[in-house]
């Protein structure tokens, strides 16, 4: 049966315990401020909105839910079966977040970046397809990706798609990932990651002559929680 009740009728649960106090909702919810000032036209953008959106809630919240189950864990007598499942559901969610949820909201906004999650000759080669259709692309582009890529991407790839899908290789080549301060670092730089990413994209959405910015935590406004800001160009480039 559908609920015909009017919303004000409907019965209102909380959906997680997760606010805007934790640093990757506070700037996940900025994405939604810059998405605003795109050119995306206003269909395509409710649904880039709505990706963004799951991003969040979808991947990036029951992740962190699973990192505090790690956090409680630490220096409990758990057996060796459970502990392993908190570490490797945490990385699920975390691959999931980024190689799943994150390619879909790029879709939304009209990029292809699977190129990003394939060996090295076809990300490079990809990545040289991504720079001719995008020249205005942030110079540091390829230099980040390729960093993304050695210093956390390759490695949580093949601990996901190898050991835990297919059971390739043994739990004692993957130690770090059964770490707590590890997960704790490994959720960060994905999340981080994650946000850096959409929002480069989104940047190339904007109209000419206007730039997200992000200024670092010692240039910022006095008080503002916000990390990105706008920069204006002095002479504002014509329309291609």
């Amino acid at each position: 049966m559908i609920d015909r009740n009017p919303p004000s009728n409907w019965k209102v649960e909380k959906f997680a315990d997760v606010g805007a106090s934790e640093p990757f909702v506070n700037q996940f919810l900025e994405l939604f401020d810059i998405l605003g000032a795109t050119l995306i036209r206003k269909a395509e953008k409710e649904r880039v909105k709505n990706a963004i959106g799951t991003v969040l809630t979808d991947g990036l919240m029951p992740t962190f839910l699973e990192l505090r189950s790690i956090r409680a864990s630490v220096g409990k007598d758990l057996p060796l079966v459970d502990r392993y499942q908190l570490y490797e559901d945490f990385a699920r969610k975390l691959w999931k977040s980024y190689k799943d949820l994150m390619q879909r909201a790029a879709k939304e906004m009209g990029f292809d970046i699977g190129f990003l999650f394939q060996k090295d000759g076809k990300f490079e080669a990809g990545l040289k397809r991504f720079r001719a259709e995008y020249a205005n692309a942030p110079e540091s582009l390829e230099d980040y990706l390729r960093e993304v890529r050695r210093l956390w991407q390759n490695d949580l790839s093949k601990f996901r798609n190898e050991f835990l899908e297919h059971r390739e290789g043994d739990r004692s080549e993957h130690l770090k990932f059964y770490d707590a301060r590890f997960a704790e670092s490994l959720f960060k730089a994905v999340w981080t990651t994650i946000i850096e990413i959409l929002v480069m994209l989104m940047s190339l959405r904007l109209p000419p002559g206007i730039f997200v910015v992000d200024p670092g935590p010692d240039n910022k406004m006095p008080g503002s929680p916000k990390r990105f800001g706008w920069e204006i160009a002095r002479q504002i480039p014509p329309s291609q």
